[in-house]
């Protein structure tokens, strides 16, 4: 794990805590040590062992370690990456920001989203008569090839923009473009867990000006201005539905 990357998870945990005292929580002990239940599983009887919740998500112990089930697992007390997200997916915000944690990401004008505001934008006027559109459940749903789940001919893609680090999609049917060659590049998906992109799992949230409760999705490094942005992990949650998706997106 890089500085950073650990600077960014102990500043979670710190203010998580610190949300714990001001909420009034009660402490518990775990062996000799204190801990809120909120922030904290503790783990053992014998050796008891504290691993903190990250992003509202409880980590688990590993040979005197703690891990991210949405990343690593844990065999014979050696730590290993997830293996890689196979089937179609959605997109669920982990966040510190009540507002935003729990969150399923959506895309709208061909741009990832979430918070109060966000919706999915779809097309399916004109579509040929094989494809039924009142059959669609018309969710923002992802294949881990950097496709989104539609049938419109030409396909669509995600993809991060280079310029901006905003997590997108190519305009339906373009099969072809300079966007088209980014698809999924860089990204990471975890099987039921992280949506990495370059080996991270952060993301920003930032609010879209003049929105409201928008926010779109962004590679931090890629991106100048931090103002209005909050740190967000994205997790891959498992579709099943085959129509899930959309014929396509706007």
């Amino acid at each position: 794990m890089t500085l950073l990357k650990t600077v960014i998870a102990f500043v979670a945990v710190l203010a998580a805590s610190l949300a714990a005292a001001q909420a009034g929580e009660s402490i518990e002990m775990c062996g000799s040590a204190p801990y809120y239940p909120s922030e904290y599983t503790c783990y053992g009887d014998e050796t008891p062992m504290l691993c903190p919740h990250v992003y509202g998500r409880p980590t688990y112990p590993c040979s005197g370690a703690c891990y991210s089930p949405s990343m690593y697992q844990c065999c014979s007390g050696q730590l290993h990456l997830l293996p890689a997200q196979t089937g179609a997916f959605r997109l669920e915000v982990h966040s510190l920001d009540e507002q935003l944690h729990g969150r399923i990401a959506e895309v709208c004008n061909l741009q990832f989203h979430v918070g109060d505001e966000a919706e999915t934008c779809v097309y399916c006027f004109n579509a040929p008569p094989q494809y039924v559109c009142s059959t669609y459940q018309n969710e923002t749903v992802l294949l881990p090839s950097g496709s989104m789940s539609v049938d419109v001919p030409g396909g669509q893609y995600w993809y991060v923009d280079p310029n901006n680090g905003r997590l997108r999609t190519t305009a339906a049917g373009k099969a072809a473009g300079p966007e088209r060659q980014l698809a999924g590049k860089n990204v990471t998906v975890y099987q039921e867990g992280y949506f990495s992109y370059d080996g991270s799992p952060f993301w920003l949230a930032c609010k879209e000006s003049g929105r409201g409760q928008l926010y779109g999705i962004f590679v931090p490094h890629l991106l100048d201005d931090h103002s209005n942005c909050v740190t967000i992990k994205l997790a891959a949650v498992p579709t099943t539905e085959p129509k899930e998706g959309a014929y396509s997106y706007t």
